[in-house]
């Protein structure tokens, strides 16, 4: 079913980083990606037989996007999705009324995912220019072995 109220939603930005991301003349890459995963109107209400099936989908940046001279890859990714979802009429709207939230993939807790140096601290800056939520603020939090 497409929305029946012709939006949909979404509670924020999921980004990740790798430090391969492809080559130039100089050397490797490293860049971020971002995804924004967005829902429609529907929940626990389908209805098969008249066609009501709630749907979801995703929008993400293709390539990771390198830092720039001027801009940082992590800002020119989330500034591109947030443009984009609203061309797409998708709205960032946070459970409990909070700003939507930045988070990382993984949230420092797989070994499998590549963790920047002070990823926290890039992802807190970045929720800061965007006046959005960190799930990474708590000082009692302790850092685990991906934090470095």
């Amino acid at each position: 079913m497409i929305s029946r109220s012709g939006k949909y939603w979404s509670t924020g930005i999921t980004v990740r980083w790798s430090s391969h991301t492809g080559s130039t003349p100089t050397g490797p890459t490293s860049g971020w990606y971002a995804t924004v995963e967005y829902f429609d109107d529907g929940f626990c209400n389908d209805d098969t037989d008249a066609g009501n099936i709630s749907t979801q989908g995703a929008i993400s940046t293709r390539y990771g996007v390198s830092d720039g001279s001027e801009r940082s890859g992590l800002s020119a990714a989330v500034d591109t999705l947030i443009a984009d979802a609203a061309r797409l009429g998708i709205e960032f709207r946070p459970p409990f009324g909070e700003t939507p939230s930045l988070c990382m993939v993984g949230d420092g807790e797989h070994d499998d995912v590549d963790y920047p140096a002070g990823w926290r601290a890039l992802i807190n800056s970045e929720a800061d220019r965007i006046g959005w939520h960190s799930p990474y603020r708590d000082a009692t939090t302790t850092p685990t072995n991906q934090e470095h």
